[in-house]
């Protein structure tokens, strides 16, 4: 397994793809449950992820995107059986393979000592969860650091303005514009992903309401962490800021990934008061995590994205745009909305219409924009008066 952590930590760092590994500890002891764990966990990953043996626990060794993947692959783990899971993931070139397994063997030392019962612990450097970017994290909403950009979803083929996806933006004081991955991880390690995200929610709708007395369709997007979702009292969070910022739950998509919603039964459970509300729910990065299609019907989703990176490999053949319309027939068959992710190019735009995809984002149609370089995408009209009252001079 070391070899295989080494090989996989090597090929990470050619790819530019961070690298986990989970340390697994069956709570029923002996030969016969290492067995048995053994074939489980070889069909919770995919086909080319090792799984062996590391002393009396197991491994798995997962090329990941974040580390909502790694923890998907415990989730499906741990309803399958009883076990306590320890995940560690390197950046790539950040760990060598000693060093990563030993940091699972200490995430597995803390999920086996925990007293809430969670099945799973992340290895986190105190210095991480302690140091000074964290501390500043903790006042970045109260002092008002936080900024919104609204990046347009448009509607295929026609190129007309749909709905936004609500990105945020941290003005740190000494180094600048930060982006959600300079901070999003690290406000989940700290707890204090649930005011980050009010924070969104409660910004985005107020203006998103604003926009609708021009669009009323538009659709507003809005990502959601997994730890928001770990939060019993979300959906009525969620609830009371639509009411208070009168934007109507119809419009809202709540994005949120794969691995956030396989196995989790709370996860579940917050995002079906959510649908029956009338918001709707989409699985972003589409095709990238270690789901299985069997959750997806029973899940209440109801748009998919399709992910950057099969968009990228669209080239006019059949070869490279295989992915993209097994996805997108997989939409049409299950009566999902599709929005493809990252679109470039008039080729790339041009072969997605044709594949069937509904809507689609992209450098190509708009990066990020302003509050106020956005508005230039709606339909005429006045809103000066109701900005005034509401927002003020635009910073």
């Amino acid at each position: 397994m070391r070899e295989a952590v080494a090989a996989a930590l090597s090929r990470g760092a050619r790819e530019g793809r961070s690298t986990a590994v989970l340390l697994v500890g069956p709570e029923r002891p002996g030969g016969a449950a290492l067995d048995d764990f053994d074939e489980l966990m070889r069909r919770s990953v995919l086909r080319d992820d090792p799984v062996g043996r590391v002393g009396e626990e197991l491994a798995a060794v997962l090329h990941i995107r974040s580390v909502d993947n790694a923890e998907a692959v415990a989730r499906r783990i741990a309803v399958a059986g009883p076990a306590r899971i320890g995940i560690a993931v390197a950046a790539p070139g950040e760990y060598g393979a000693d060093d990563l397994l030993r940091r699972a063997a200490l995430a597995l030392q803390e999920a086996r000592s925990r007293p809430d019962g969670a099945p799973w612990a992340c290895y986190e450097p105190a210095s991480v969860v302690a140091g000074p970017l964290a501390g500043q994290l903790r006042e970045a909403v109260g002092k008002g650091e936080l900024r919104l950009l609204y990046q347009p979803i448009v509607a295929l083929p026609d190129g007309d303005l749909a709905g936004v996806e609500a990105l945020v933006r941290w003005a740190h004081p000494e180094r600048g514009t930060l982006e959600p991955d300079a901070f999003v991880p690290l406000a989940e390690r700290i707890g204090v992903i649930g005011d980050l995200g009010r924070w969104v929610l409660e910004e985005a709708s107020t203006r998103a309401a604003l926009w609708q007395r021009r669009l009323p369709a538009l659709q507003l997007n809005v990502n959601v962490s997994p730890r928001q979702l770990d939060d019993d009292g979300f959906a009525a969070q969620v609830l009371a800021i639509l009411e208070r910022t009168g934007f109507f739950p119809g419009n809202l998509v709540l994005e949120v990934t794969e691995g956030a919603v396989i196995g989790e039964r709370a996860s579940l459970a917050q995002l079906a008061v959510l649908s029956n509300a009338g918001i709707r729910i989409a699985l972003d990065d589409f095709g990238t995590g270690y789901s299985s299609l069997r959750y997806l019907a029973r899940l209440p989703v109801d748009v998919l994205k399709l992910d950057r990176g099969f968009v990228a490999e669209l080239d006019g053949t059949s070869r490279g745009g295989a992915v993209a319309q097994a996805v997108l027939r997989l939409g049409q068959i299950l009566h999902l909305d599709t929005v493809a992710e990252g679109v470039e190019s008039e080729a790339q735009a041009r072969e997605l219409t044709l594949l069937g995809c509904h809507k689609a984002q992209g450098f190509h149609f708009a990066r990020p924009l302003t509050a106020s370089e956005l508005q230039r995408w709606l339909p005429a009209g006045d809103l000066s008066r109701y900005e005034s009252e509401v927002w003020g001079p635009e910073v």
